[in-house]
């Protein structure tokens, strides 16, 4: 295979697909320069040039399959590794390929043919970064059956092995997540079961990177992911350090606050990181940060304000990823707030559409660089991003990287 007139030829594809985006995005700024959409740095050299500087710490990005339009935004060389997220998983092992009313599963189908993303994951492996490949299990049913079935785990190690081979990779990331809460045996097996698949993978492959994605309240709280037993078989743990606040929540609050117990939430950040380091060493922890937020409907602009229940004629309270919260702040200029207790800041407004009272609580570069700072304070191995792709054509959050991590 001549990799040379591979290389030209998506070189000239992506030059061309540059130019076009180039005609079609807007070129509006802020007037009060709080934000920088669609940066000013082309991507294409993020493409085609290993980075003279590359991070200091891990920089781990989940790639959802849902947000593939987004590629052309993604700054490999900001990154270290890529996680696509990602293949479903059936009892029995295998993945799920179509969805109940008989189509095909489009997280499987976009690993399988999706052509940008392919190039996208090549170009990732020829920068030397790490891409793995997502087992997610959401569904509490399936996730007991599987783990309770442990024939089923060597037909989950063959599956996981066809599909690694189709795009060349061979690290993975395992996301189990539980609805409810799980009984101490199923917290095991999963333990067993990390245990089971890195040690074959490395079999394998040589060096296979197997990460687990972990709640952040898993040592208050009876998850599946049982992080004492777990940190000592994973290669890393990747903590979900977010969704301390949901759009189910009572009151509006932070996504990830720093601080706060007993004001905004019965845990935080703080409290959270001294429980994993207590039994983890820093060097397997990777910080997972949001860059989405949650938009409550509520009933006045106060801080932490109440929920009301949502409806058709107020609307519903619900994620937005970090690009939708930025056009809402673009469009109405609300005034931005800051949560001294959780640093994180927030936003008040009245819906133009159903005239709801609504209250925003995401993450900037101010908060992300608070919790980066743990990072390093902490010597963690590096930190998680759920996910790329979230901020669009938006660019503070990737200039934040550079700053925090590669100067």
């Amino acid at each position: 295979m001549n990799w040379r007139k591979i290389t030209l030829l998506t070189l000239g594809t992506l030059i061309v697909g540059l130019f076009i985006v180039g005609k079609v995005l807007p070129k509006t700024q802020t007037p009060d320069e709080i934000l920088s959409p669609f940066g000013k740095s082309q991507n294409i050299f993020s493409f085609f040039k290993k980075p003279s500087v590359k991070p200091k710490n891990i920089i781990y990005g989940y790639l959802p399959y849902w947000v593939l339009d987004n590629l052309k935004y993604i700054q490999l060389d900001k990154l270290t590794d890529i996680a696509y997220f990602g293949l479903y998983l059936n009892a029995d092992g295998t993945f799920v390929t179509k969805t109940e009313d008989g189509n095909a599963e489009p997280g499987y189908l976009a690993w399988h043919t999706n052509a940008k993303l392919k190039e996208f994951l090549a170009v990732a492996k020829t920068l030397g970064m790490r891409v793995s490949l997502t087992v997610i299990s959401h569904d509490d049913e399936i996730s007991d059956k599987f783990l309770t079935c442990k024939e089923c785990w060597p037909v989950l190690l063959e599956s996981l092995e066809k599909e690694m081979d189709v795009h060349g990779i061979k690290d993975v990331n395992l996301n189990f997540e539980y609805v409810e809460f799980t009984k101490d045996e199923m917290a095991d097996n999963y333990t067993q079961l990390t245990a089971y698949l890195n040690n074959e993978l490395d079999k394998k492959y040589g060096n296979s990177f197997v990460t687990v994605a972990t709640f952040a309240d898993s040592f208050v709280k009876p998850r599946v992911t049982k992080i004492d037993p777990l940190s000592k078989v994973a290669d890393a743990l990747f903590i979900m350090g977010y969704d301390f606040h949901q759009p189910s929540s009572d009151n509006a609050g932070p996504v990830a606050p720093i601080d706060g117990i007993g004001v905004h939430a019965d845990y935080d950040i703080t409290t959270m990181l001294q429980d994993y380091l207590r039994v983890v060493p820093p060097s397997k922890i990777l910080l997972g940060v949001p860059y989405y937020g949650y938009n409550w409907v509520v009933e006045d602009a106060k801080e932490l304000s109440k929920r009301i229940e949502g409806s058709d004629d107020r609307g519903f309270s619900q994620s937005q990823a970090y690009s939708d919260v930025m056009d809402t702040i673009q469009e109405l200029k609300p005034e931005i707030k800051w949560d001294e207790l959780g640093k994180v800041p927030y936003f008040s407004y009245v819906s133009p559409e159903s005239q709801s009272k609504r209250q925003v609580y995401f993450e900037n570069e101010q908060s992300l660089k608070i919790k980066y700072e743990l990072v390093k304070k902490h010597k963690l191995a590096g930190i998680g991003i759920w996910a790329v792709g979230y901020d669009g054509g938006y660019q503070e959050l990737w200039n934040l990287l550079e700053t925090e991590f590669l100067n």
